[in-house]
């Protein structure tokens, strides 16, 4: 098992990922945003909303079947963890955690001060509580009908 920086050669992976958990986990509508999320870090630029972008890929056995990142939020003093997601095929075996340890611990690396924080939705934010996120706000329908905004922060 290998945790290692995203390459572009990644993104059709990285998309089978996120269609495997859609609906369930994300909205069909927060693909365009993946895509623009792989197109930035595929261009080398960095969103206006942040200082730096990072985003890895899990491997288990020389199969991709996971990916995630976060970025540094220009003007605040905090990680914004984002597109954590395994394949549908390896829910439940602790790569979500895996995933969540490696980007905080990515954080507190790169940038100490800073706290690590993330939007999820109403089907995964009691799995993000049981690893000490808390809830800050509930916004119904932020991510698209049917899929609530909560924001959290560790």
């Amino acid at each position: 098992m290998t945790i290692r920086p995203y390459s572009p050669a990644d993104a059709i992976k990285c998309r089978e990922i996120f269609i495997s958990n859609v609906p369930k986990y994300f909205a069909q509508e927060e693909l365009e945003k993946l895509d623009n999320w792989l197109d930035a870090l595929h261009n080398g630029t960095v969103p206006s909303y942040a200082e730096a972008i990072y985003f890895y890929v899990l491997e288990v056995e020389n199969e991709i079947i996971g990916a995630a990142g976060f970025y540094l939020m220009k003007g605040e003093n905090n990680g914004q963890l984002n597109w954590g997601m395994v394949h549908a095929d390896h829910h439940n075996k602790g790569y979500g955690k895996l995933l969540f340890d490696y980007r905080v611990n990515k954080i507190k690396e790169i940038a100490p001060s800073r706290q690590a924080t993330l939007w999820t939705s109403q089907y995964t934010y009691a799995f993000f509580e049981k690893l000490g996120m808390k809830i800050v706000k509930i916004t119904p329908n932020g991510f698209g009908f049917g899929f609530d905004k909560y924001e959290m922060s560790l």
